[in-house]
C-alpha cells in the first residue's frame, strides 16, 4: 500500500480526523522521514564552492590575525594629480557615458531639448572645475611601507566576495562576519573596557562628585536653556523652508532633469558629511562668535538631512494619482500640489518634527563654540571639574529634552 493511501491526512482536513486517524497520520509522517525542501532550507549544498570558501576564509584569518607575518615592504610610492583637471574631465566623461548610449540608440537624441541641457550644463561643470573658478589644488599622497599580510588577506576577501557574486549565501554571511569584526577591532576597547566601567576608581569619584547638585546654580541655568530652544527652533526652521524646493529637485519623480538630481544630491550629501559642530565654528569668521555661528551651523545641516529625508519621502508616493492628474492636463506645479504633496505630507511633518527633537540636543554641543546656551555652561563647569553645577545642567537638559519631546508627540498626533 502507498503512502498516500495510508495517510488519513491527506484525505481529510485535520479537524475531522478522528483519534486514531490521527495516530495513524503521525506515525506515517514519522516513516515517511522530514520534507526534504524543510530539511535543506539553504538548497543542496554545493561542495566545491564551499570547500573554496572555507579554504578563503582560513587564510584570510590567518594572514589578518598575522599569525603568518610576511613582514612589511617598501614602496616609497607617491601619487600626485591636479584635482581641478581630474574632476573636470570625470565631469566630461560622465556626461559623455550619459549621454553617447541615448544617442547611438536614437540619433535624434541629440536635437532633444534634455541631451542640449544636459551638454551645456555639464560644459558649464566642467568648465567651472578645469578654469580654477574653484581651486582644489593638488592632490598628494605618499605610501612608504606596506603590510604584506593585509594585503594577502585582502587578496583572499575579494575572493570571497567574487564567490559571493556566485550566489553563495554562507559567503555573504562570512563577510558580514569579517565586517562585524573588523568593526570591532578597536584597539584599547574590549571586555576590560567593560570591566573598568565597574572597577575604575576615577569613575567613583566623578560618580560621587555629581551629587548632592548644586541647586543654587539653576537661577544661571534657565536663560541659556531658553537659548539653546530658540536655537534649535531657528536652525529646523530655516531647514524645512530651504529643504522643501531643494528636495523637489533631488526626487526623481519631481525634479526637473536628472542631471539637476545627481547635482542636489552631491552637493546635499557633501554638506551631510560635515558635523553641525565643524559647519558652526566654520561660520566664526564669517559672523563671530555667538548663537548666529551655532545657528547657522544647525541650519545648514538640517538642510542636508531635511532635503534627503524629503525627497525619500516624495519618491514613496503612489504614482497612480500623478498618472491621473498628468492626464487630465495638470501641469508640473498642480501635480505636486494635488499629487506628491499631499501623499507625502504626513512623513514631511515627522521628519521636521524629529529634527527639532534633534536640533534640540545638538544645540547643545553646537553651544561649545561660544554661542551661549546650556552647552556653553556645561563646557566651562567641565573644564573647572565644578561637577555639582554639571549635575544641575544635566537634570535641565534632560526634563527640557523630556519636555519637547511630550510636546512634539503632541504635535504629531494633531497632524499625522
Amino acid at each position: 500500500m502507498s503512502i498516500e493511501e495510508r495517510d488519513p491526512a491527506q484525505v481529510l482536513p485535520q479537524e475531522e480526523l478522528t483519534g486514531a486517524d490521527q495516530r495513524a497520520a503521525f506515525f506515517t509522517a514519522l516513516e515517511s522521514g522530514p520534507n526534504r525542501d524543510l530539511a535543506r532550507p539553504f538548497g543542496t549544498p554545493n561542495w566545491p564552492l564551499f570547500g573554496a570558501l572555507l579554504a578563503c576564509t582560513l587564510a584570510a584569518l590567518i594572514f589578518f590575525t598575522t599569525t603568518i607575518n610576511l613582514g612589511k615592504a617598501d614602496l616609497n610610492w607617491k601619487l600626485t594629480f591636479d584635482v581641478n583637471l581630474v574632476v573636470g574631465l570625470l565631469v566630461v566623461l560622465t556626461g559623455v557615458a550619459t549621454v553617447l548610449p541615448k544617442v547611438i540608440k536614437d540619433p535624434q537624441q541629440i536635437r532633444s531639448q534634455n541631451t542640449i541641457a544636459s551638454l551645456v550644463l555639464l560644459a558649464l561643470v566642467a568648465a567651472f572645475f578645469l578654469f580654477r573658478v574653484l581651486n582644489l589644488g593638488n592632490f598628494i599622497y605618499s605610501l612608504d611601507k606596506i603590510e604584506l599580510s593585509a594585503v594577502v588577506g585582502l587578496v583572499f576577501i575579494g575572493l570571497i566576495i567574487g564567490l559571493a557574486t556566485q550566489g553563495s549565501v554562507m559567503a555573504l554571511l562570512v563577510l558580514g562576519g569579517f565586517f562585524l569584526w573588523w568593526g570591532f577591532n578597536i584597539k584599547r576597547f574590549g571586555f576590560e573596557t567593560v570591566v573598568d566601567l565597574f572597577t575604575s576608581t576615577n569613575g567613583g569619584r566623578l560618580l560621587r562628585s555629581l551629587t548632592p547638585p548644586r541647586w543654587d546654580y539653576f537661577a544661571k541655568v534657565i536663560d541659556p536653556m531658553l537659548l539653546t530652544v530658540q536655537t534649535a527652533v531657528t536652525a529646523t526652521i530655516v531647514g524645512v523652508i530651504v529643504a522643501l524646493p531643494l528636495s523637489i529637485l533631488a526626487a526623481r519623480n519631481t525634479t526637473p532633469h536628472p542631471l539637476v538630481y545627481n547635482i542636489v544630491r552631491f552637493l546635499i550629501n557633501m554638506v551631510r558629511a560635515i558635523p553641525a559642530l565643524i559647519l558652526a565654528l566654520l561660520f566664526i569668521p564669517f559672523v563671530g562668535l555667538g548663537p548666529g555661528a551655532g545657528v547657522l551651523g544647525l541650519a545648514i545641516h538640517s538642510i542636508s538631512v531635511l532635503t534627503k529625508l524629503f525627497a525619500e519621502s516624495f519618491e514613496s508616493v503612489k504614482p497612480a494619482p500623478l498618472e491621473a492628474l498628468n492626464a487630465s492636463g495638470a501641469n508640473g506645479l498642480k501635480t505636486f500640489r494635488w499629487g506628491v504633496f499631499p501623499q507625502a505630507f504626513p512623513l514631511l511633518a515627522s521628519y521636521s518634527i524629529f529634527n527639532w527633537e534633534s536640533n534640540g540636543r545638538d544645540s547643545t554641543v553646537v553651544a561649545f563654540v561660544g554661542g551661549g546656551g546650556i552647552g556653553f555652561l556645561l563646557q566651562a563647569n567641565l573644564a573647572l571639574l565644578d561637577y555639582a553645577n554639571v549635575a544641575v545642567l544635566l537634570i535641565v537638559l534632560i526634563f527640557t529634552v523630556a519636555l519637547l519631546d511630550r510636546f512634539s508627540d503632541f504635535v504629531r498626533s494633531k497632524i499625522i
